[in-house]
């Protein structure tokens, strides 16, 4: 019997050699891996380039078609062919990279826009490795290619919402300052109103110098509303005073294509809501219908009181029965019909609808003819519920408390001050809560009975002074004051009965929380 013949035969009789067998298992194997590798960079969305710079001849694998629309047979292997698809204004940059990394070896990372099949570019990151000649072998640039179009534009976002981030804490602070600085004003300009008559011409002066310190003040809350959404502070109004203040704001907000008509009514019925925001809506409807009426028209404004007997539904909105005050808007454009459904998806009408609905009122959005959209808002009338009195002298014969005040601002300091002396009260003030807790030691036995803070302050601010000191004085009265409105629901968090009153704040507001907390102890 024969021996078996020591190599493998082919079918046609040739015998295989084991060298031969070796090399075809180490070609699959390397077939098999560059086969795992395109998959890996397709799944990864990602472009594999290989450059041979001796014969000027590239290989490209991977999300060729999902980056660029191009298959990768589809492009020629030359490195001019590749460069013709990046933008001219990043050749330059590119090129230089290029240039560097044949020159020295090593790793290179360049970013640049390169055309897509449909003309459009995209941005692209490309990172690889420059692999020297070796013995036996080419030069070859391998790099891996990335479309990084949205990841660039997440970026951007993100850095804007930083920006606004950082602009709302710029606005917070500016505002706060201001707040403080109209208090002031408004505070002793209410203290000469009255201790002048009203007779005399300075008097009409303090008048108008409070009632520009309260429209500055209105303003700074719209300011703040952009940022954040201030927390309600209602107080009585009337709406002819208010229409007649924020139509000098719009007929500069519309500009001169669109005329502003405001049409007063006399004895219209108070309101109970919160100016600022009031205001605000207002404008968000003025903002709205410009953007409908690129052609100009006309705005009319117009007033009047309305007695419901029973609930009403209207355009969807229903109205509460009683008695209301109707404030009404008619957009009339110049050309075409306006749209109502453009009208009502409009971003500005949404933000006023929800100020409106915040102070119990309902926005009715109307086609009145082919060119006029009616905006009709709803408020209960405040005409039933006890007037606030006018400021009450801050010369009167109380009971002497000891009062702590601390303000980390002078000025206001100094005002609150004034106003509590004034009604003959012993008081203790301090710049910060450090410095009150140094001087209480100093004024021992004296306790008081009253602490008024300001919420934000170096050091300790007015919640942390006063979870420091109720437990000393379980008694003692908490009102903490701020401009932030936020500080409010912070005050509120705190589990101590806690009063809180919004800066800029009037003289006769100060005085009522005062007294009111006082007649607790």
């Amino acid at each position: 019997m024969e021996d078996a013949p020591s190599h493998p035969v082919s079918k046609s009789g040739d015998t295989l050699r084991g060298p031969l067998s070796h090399m075809e298992s180490a070609l699959r194997e390397l077939r098999m891996w560059k086969l795992r590798a395109e998959g890996v960079m397709s799944a990864s969305d990602q472009i594999l380039r290989e450059w041979h710079t001796s014969d000027d001849d590239s290989v490209y694998s991977g999300a060729m078609e999902l980056i660029l629309g191009i298959l990768p047979h589809e492009l020629p292997g030359q490195f001019e062919t590749w460069v013709s698809l990046i933008h001219p204004d990043d050749h330059t940059s590119y090129r230089s990279q290029i240039d560097e990394v044949l020159l020295s070896g090593g790793s290179f990372e360049v970013e640049y826009r390169a055309r897509r099949s449909n003309g459009k570019y995209t941005l692209l990151l490309e990172r690889g490795y420059f692999i020297p000649p070796a013995e036996g072998g080419g030069a070859v640039l391998s790099s891996v290619i990335t479309d990084v179009t949205d990841l660039r534009e997440m970026e951007s976002r993100l850095r804007q919402t930083q920006q606004a981030e950082a602009f709302g804490q710029l606005v917070g602070g500016v505002a706060h300052d201001f707040n403080n600085m109209l208090s002031v004003i408004i505070g002793y300009s209410q203290i000469m109103m009255e201790e002048t008559d009203a007779s005399e011409e300075n008097h009409t002066f303090l008048s108008e110098i409070e009632k520009a310190a309260a429209r500055a003040s209105s303003l700074t809350n719209q300011l703040l509303a952009f940022n954040k959404p201030p927390n309600i502070k209602r107080g009585r109004i009337a709406i002819n005073d208010l229409l007649i203040d924020i139509s000098k704001m719009l007929k500069r907000l519309l500009g001169e294509q669109i005329e502003l008509e405001f049409i007063p009514e006399l004895d219209l019925w108070p309101l109970e809501v919160d100016r600022s925001q009031i205001e605000q809506s207002f404008i968000n409807i003025a903002v709205g219908a410009r953007g409908t009426m690129p052609d100009g028209g006309k705005i009319t404004i117009t007033a009047k009181n309305v007695s419901l007997r029973e609930a009403r539904t209207i355009e969807g909105q229903t109205l509460p029965s009683g008695d209301l005050v109707n404030v009404r808007l008619i957009q009339s454009r110049r050309s075409s019909r306006a749209s109502l459904e453009q009208v009502r998806s409009n971003n500005s009408l949404k933000t006023a609808n929800s100020i409106i609905e915040q102070n119990d009122g309902r926005l009715i959005v109307s086609q009145a003819k082919d060119s006029e959209i009616c905006f009709d808002i709803y408020f209960p009338s405040a005409q039933e519920r006890p007037v606030t009195p006018a400021l009450k002298t801050t010369q009167r014969d109380a009971k002497q408390s000891t009062i702590l005040l601390v303000e980390d601002d002078t000025a206001i300091r100094h005002f609150i001050r004034t106003v509590l002396k004034r009604l003959g009260h012993i008081v203790i003030s301090a710049s910060d809560g450090e410095e009150a807790l140094s001087l209480l030691k100093k004024s021992f036995p004296l306790q008081p009975a009253l602490l008024v803070s300001d919420m934000v302050m170096p050091r300790l601010g007015g919640r942390d002074l006063a979870l420091n000191l109720s437990e000393q004085f379980p008694e003692m009265q908490i009102l903490l004051m701020s401009g932030y409105p936020e500080q409010q629901s912070i005050a509120a968090d705190s589990g101590l009965e806690i009063s809180f009153l919004r800066k800029p704040f009037a003289t006769g507001e100060l005085i009522s929380k005062v007294e009111g907390l006082l007649q607790r102890v």
